[in-house]
């Protein structure tokens, strides 16, 4: 379950893809990290509890431009809701949002991509980034 495979291009990974694709379908569902363990645990909150650890939850970026993207994202509660790691869906494959082949799969100059901003599915406690 959920195992950040580091740094790759498109996301090849047969679980990871599989959990991308899982929350961004079922997206009042979130997968809460288990600290120091290769698992997480599948819920389904209201509202995410601030200082809580660090979730997995799907969303929604809008690109600098103003294009909207389906995202998964990685959020720190104990960051105030800062992003860990931001996952996105272009042409029905994922992507990490750092990765050369996202920006080139986009086809958008650099300045239409950053800085973006994003919404959660399920909404944080605590979101020192969005008031």
């Amino acid at each position: 379950m959920v195992k950040y495979m580091g740094h790759r291009s498109m996301i090849t990974d047969t679980e990871l893809r599989q959990d991308l694709q899982f929350l961004s379908g079922q997206k009042s569902w979130v997968y809460k990290e288990v600290a120091g363990q290769d698992k997480a645990e599948v819920l389904t909150p209201s509202v995410i509890a601030k200082e809580s650890g660090v979730y997995w939850v799907a969303g929604e970026t809008t690109l600098h431009g103003g294009r909207k993207l389906e995202s998964v994202f990685r959020v720190d509660t104990n960051a105030g809701g800062s992003l860990v790691s931001v996952f996105w869906k272009i042409a029905d494959q994922w992507y990490r949002h750092d990765e050369p082949d996202a920006l080139e799969k986009l086809d958008l100059p650099k300045d239409e991509v950053f800085p973006f901003d994003w919404s959660l599915a399920v909404p944080l406690e605590e979101d020192i980034f969005h008031s």
